[in-house]
């Protein structure tokens, strides 16, 4: 029998700088290969390493014109079966990494030498992952801190137009793109409100306006679902869903990249041929789609701010609206000793729609009104606006129905198909003889209260409310005034208004504090109301506006 070549001594040292100098794995194995080979000459043999997360081994080197296993293959344990004294272990402390396989039993000082060998190689394959290890992360540190410097910068911003074309810039330049296109949604957070081109970059917006996809479904809406990924051209020609017909041949892959954080979705990045390495694709969408969540976080932080301006702007457009409105109140009572008045106008926001007013004609006449317009807020605002010049206008030259009939015209005209309306009494008081004429456009009843026999009258409506219907007619009440005797006119914000158990204030309790309180002075009876209303709601403005108008006889 022939007995087998003796085997070099291995110097440790040159093994030391032949393996431990190896920069890359690659050129580890090349380096190892050529250990084996000359300690193992004219003899099969196979190194490999347990494969991640599969049974068996994945070889990194062999030799021998008879190895039964292939470099780079994936190999069951057993797969070639030798004798355990032919199989030597790879170890790194504790954890058993690997086995080279030897085709015929090695003697004590090839064994000896081949032990020294895998120690030092299994020494540096560790440090070599190790350090590969340690390089991604501080090459994901660095990127974290290159975003962050960015975020900075961009979250500095205050020109939307420049944090979009900056955001697109940038995510362009991670991925080496020679185009991209960054769309928005119009309203971010509200994906139905539809995504619309903000910027592009290398590429025609009308080559982007002309893309459809393949099932005729809106681009790139589809995409706001998608993941961040690198999609490239298919075997027919098409991108991701793009239909290929709408492709022109340059385009050869596509990034997608959503702007979504934390739920809040603001849009979506497209990149168009990008230039990544296929071992850089994982690390590079990574990074790109941090970014994508920067981006995201921005627009919405721009969309909040934009929202707390556009409301501190409306906040004090309404403010100066409602000092406008109460300026068109009546400031003083009309210079007369015939009559005490009293009122008051509570708005339930910035701005209502209740309208009082009284005035002297020429003749020396009161006239008075109480309105209120369908709703609050601004719309019933400008209408009741409206309104009072037409009323200030006619009232001194007209009789109270035709009044009604007049204001009731230029309602409709005003209204048209809103289906607002205004219920609104007016009244005339002639000087001499203290008769009153009265037009309810189905307004609350106004109250008369007769200081006499202490009862009270109501006078209910003589008609629609103004703004049903052109050409409606309204009757007239007549009576007259006597010494101590008041009218009360109101809105419904009054009777209406709510408690915490949503219960009324109604006309009952009304009646009540009208009743106990019309000996006394207008002004006390107005407040008697109001602390009375306040007490029943616990609210200083309620959920109507609410418009009281006190005339007493003296």
């Amino acid at each position: 029998m022939r007995a087998p070549p003796a085997i070099e001594p291995w110097n440790e040292a040159i093994g030391l700088a032949t393996l431990h100098d190896c920069r890359t794995p690659v050129e580890l194995d090349r380096r190892l290969q050529s250990e084996l080979e000359r300690l193992l000459p004219d003899t099969d043999w196979a190194l490999g390493l347990f494969a991640d997360g599969q049974p068996g081994l994945r070889v990194r080197a062999c030799g021998g014109a008879g190895c039964p296993l292939a470099a780079g293959s994936v190999a069951p344990v057993d797969g070639w079966p030798l004798p355990a004294g032919q199989r030597l272990p790879l170890r790194h402390r504790d954890h058993r990494l690997g086995e080279l396989l030897v085709g015929r039993q090695p003697d004590a000082a090839a064994i000896q030498a081949l032990t020294a060998v895998l120690a030092h190689f299994t020494a540096a394959l560790v440090n070599l992952t190790c350090n590969a290890a340690a390089r991604e992360a501080a090459s994901h540190y660095c990127a974290s801190l290159q975003a962050l410097e960015e975020g900075i910068v961009l979250f500095q911003e205050s020109d939307p137009e420049a944090v979009l074309a900056r955001v697109l810039d940038l995510a362009t330049t991670m991925l080496s793109a020679t185009a991209g296109a960054l769309y928005v949604l119009r309203e971010v957070g509200d994906r139905g409100s539809g995504l619309c081109l903000e910027f592009s970059l290398g590429i025609p917006e009308t080559l982007l306006a002309s893309f459809r996809t393949r099932d005729g479904r809106r681009w790139p809406d589809v995409l706001l679902d998608a993941a961040t990924q690198l999609v490239q051209r298919d075997a027919d020609g098409g991108l991701l869903t793009l239909d290929p017909g709408c492709l022109p041949p340059m385009l050869q892959n596509l990034v997608v990249l959503p702007l979504r954080y934390h739920g809040v979705e603001a849009g979506v990045c497209l990149l168009f041929n990008a230039a990544v390495e296929p071992a850089a694709v994982r690390d590079l969408l990574g990074r790109v789609e941090r970014f994508g969540q920067l981006g995201a976080a921005l627009l919405h932080r721009l969309r909040l701010e934009a929202m707390t301006a556009r409301n501190l702007s409306i906040a004090r457009e309404l403010q100066i609206a409602e000092v406008i409105q109460q300026r068109l109140l009546p400031t003083r009572a009309p210079a007369t000793d015939e009559y005490e008045f009293a009122w008051c106008s509570i708005a339930a926001q910035n701005i209502g729609g209740d309208y009082l007013d009284f005035l002297i004609s020429d003749l020396g006449d009161l006239h008075a009104v109480v309105a209120d317009a369908s709703g609050h807020g601004i719309n019933s605002a400008l209408l009741m606006s409206s309104f009072r010049s037409t009323y200030r206008a006619d009232a001194p030259w007209s009789e109270p129905d035709h009044l009604a009939k007049v204001l009731n015209r230029e309602v409709v005209h005003e209204v048209g198909a809103t289906g607002m309306f205004i219920t609104a009494a007016v009244l005339r008081i002639e000087r001499e003889t203290r008769r009153v004429a009265l037009a309810n456009a189905g307004h609350n009843p106004v109250l008369l209260y007769r200081a006499a026999s202490r009862t009270i009258e109501p006078i209910d409506a003589h008609g629609p409310p103004l703004g049903f219907a052109e050409g409606s007619t309204y009757g007239v009440h007549e009576t007259s005034l006597a010494r101590g005797d008041l009218l009360l006119l109101y809105t419904d914000g009054i009777t209406e208004a709510t408690n915490a158990d949503l219960d009324m204030f109604g006309d009952a309790r009304l009646l009540e504090v009208l009743r106990a309180n019309a000996a006394g002075p207008a002004a006390a009876l107005l407040e008697a109301i109001r602390r009375e209303l306040a007490g029943f709601t616990g609210r200083d403005r309620n959920d109507d506006d609410a418009s009281i108008l006190v005339i007493k006889a003296t």
